[in-house]
């Protein structure tokens, strides 16, 4: 859930925490007080698209940082550890700064990250019910998004498998579609991979070979001066009698050699001069024969500078590597069976697509009755839940349509359109054509209680949902909203006492000046506060006796009605 707000330098608001609360949480003010602001620094922070208009005029950056408490088993952490981002219990913290300048700095848990990322977290984590929603629901391109949503255990398996499907037809499709448009084409890509093949096949190149030639290159090129040093250390370790290190060395072990058996120190030092004797002497073996062993061979250094040519001259035609070279004739080796045996290739391709056009068919059936079921049961649901919000003879339909063209689609082949007929007599239509704001405001809210089960993001915001509504139908988006919170935190912007009244959490949100500038703070009500404030809502007066008792009865109702909703939890 979402636990508190803190933002800084958005629009009026200079300064301002809000803390929250588990269940149904509202907000209300003046219109005006900053309400909207506050739903704004909440989309900013979740990730969406803002402007520099946001920050405080004057003032060098905005902040907006957002504290959740996270529940075991909640998608955040699955996104987190998609990101690589640490936690360390259930606290989870996003912030995102914009400067004056439009530059932007998320962050989650501390850690830098782009807005994407930010939105990948936040998308797990609140889904906020505003304007943007009610686009999207009037959009019949996401209708078939919201009935799989709705029979989601039943469909996802099966689209999951459709999906998977499509994208091998599609590879194979590729495959069998990229041949030749004439029989000399294909005979002249023949001749070139042949070419190809007998001119890698011909120069036996082996893996590291052009590593190895260059390391006997530089030997050769070098070998005087290889030569002239190596005979040089081995005339300083054993080159002459007096004067030589291996000499100096038989000095010393001679000389410990008197004296070890007084001490078993010096024995022990007469030990390690000996070994270092013996190592030296070993050492300048090696470097004698070593020395005897480089010769000065042009014609070895012209072999090797010829290979190294023709290594350059096949990887500038077949690529970066000698590895490369190999692989490339390999791969050309594989096309040019393809192509000889191309007309066995196509016959096992057409093969495999029949199978797997089968499957499809069988599997597209199966989602279509799916979604059939789902679409009679989603209508059944919403017109109920119509009902209770006061649209008792609406008639809604979920109209699907085969959109496949008899081809394989991801996603199978339906689309579906959601119909709605708001008054008696009124044929089914779109429901981008017949519903007013008041209405899709309220179908929407059926869909949020519908899914209410099955939605996994735990913190809901809605804003604007009491467009067009008022008296018992305000009661009734109350007591949906209500039914919500016992699965979801649930904030709601509202201007109607009748929801307000009904709210776990109440905070008010007001606008002030000191004259030179404008500020806006919020505070959470105490219940004599929400008996004044919800007598203000229902007609202006916080103080007047007849309003405080209306506002009384309006609050006891709901608490009766929170008494019956937690009865049947």
């Amino acid at each position: 859930m979402l636990q508190s707000l803190y933002l800084e330098n958005i629009a009026l608001i200079e300064k301002l925490g809000i803390e929250l609360f588990p269940g149904f949480n509202v907000l209300t003010g003046e219109t005006g007080a900053g309400k909207s602001i506050i739903i704004d620094a909440v989309n900013f922070v979740l990730g969406e698209r803002t402007s520099r208009d946001l920050i405080r005029n004057g003032a060098a950056r905005a902040k907006v940082e957002a504290v959740f408490n996270l529940n075991e088993g909640d998608a955040a952490f699955a996104a987190l550890d998609a990101l690589g981002i640490e936690y360390d219990g259930n606290e989870l913290i996003l912030s995102r700064e914009l400067s004056a300048a439009g530059r932007n700095a998320c962050r989650v848990n501390g850690t830098l990250v782009p807005v994407a990322s930010l939105k990948s977290v936040s998308d797990t984590l609140v889904d906020i019910h505003g304007q943007h929603e009610h686009q999207a629901l009037l959009d019949a391109e996401n209708h078939i998004s919201y009935l799989d949503a709705y029979c989601h255990a039943e469909s996802l398996p099966i689209i999951e498998k459709i999906d998977a499907i499509v994208s091998r037809r599609n590879e194979l499709m590729l495959k069998r579609n990229s041949g030749f448009s004439s029989e000399r084409e294909r005979e002249r890509e023949m001749d070139m991979l042949r070419y190809q093949i007998e001119e890698i096949a011909s120069a036996n190149l082996e893996a590291g070979e052009e590593e190895r030639l260059n390391a006997e290159k530089t030997v050769l090129l070098n070998a005087e001066r290889i030569r002239t040093a190596l005979e040089t250390a081995h005339m300083a370790l054993s080159g002459a009698e007096e004067g030589s290190a291996l000499s100096a060395i038989d000095t010393a072990r001679r000389s410990m050699r008197d004296i070890a058996a007084l001490n078993k120190d010096y024995e022990a030092l007469g030990d390690k001069i000996e070994e270092l004797y013996y190592a030296a002497e070993d050492i300048s073996f090696v470097l004698r024969d070593t020395s005897e062993n480089v010769e000065s061979d042009m014609q070895r250094l012209e072999e090797i500078e010829q290979r190294l040519k023709l290594i350059s001259d096949l990887k500038r035609k077949y690529g970066r590597t000698v590895e490369d070279v190999i692989d490339f004739g390999k791969d050309a080796g594989t096309k040019l069976n393809e192509l000889e045996n191309a007309e066995a290739l196509a016959a096992e391709l057409d093969a495999k697509l029949d199978k797997l056009k089968a499957e499809y068919n069988v599997a597209a059936d199966e989602l279509s009755k799916v979604r059939r079921a789902a679409g009679d049961r989603l209508k059944r649901d919403v017109l109920n839940e119509l009902k209770d919000l006061g649209m008792a003879k609406a008639m809604f339909d979920v109209a699907l349509s085969d959109a496949s063209g008899g081809e394989s689609r991801k996603g199978g082949r339906e689309t579906a359109e959601f119909m709605l007929s708001a008054n008696p007599g009124e044929p089914l239509k779109p429901l981008e054509k017949v519903a007013s704001g008041g209405e899709l405001s309220r179908i929407m809210l059926c869909f949020k209680s519908i899914f209410a089960d099955n939605d996994r993001v735990p913190t809901l915001i809605f804003d604007e949902i009491d467009t067009g509504i008022s008296g018992r139908t305000a009661a009734v988006v109350g007591e949906k909203m209500l039914g919500i919170a016992k699965k979801h935190q649930v904030i709601c912007v509202t201007h109607l006492a009748q929801i307000a009244a009904l709210a776990d959490a109440h905070l008010m949100v007001r606008k002030y000046d000191d004259g030179k500038n404008t500020f806006v703070e919020t505070r959470q009500l105490n219940e004599e506060e929400k008996v004044q404030r919800i007598a203000q809502m229902m007609d202006g007066e916080s103080d007047s006796p007849s309003a405080l008792t209306h506002a009384r009865e309006l609050i006891a109702r709901a608490d009766k009605i929170k008494e019956k909703t937690a009865d049947k939890i």
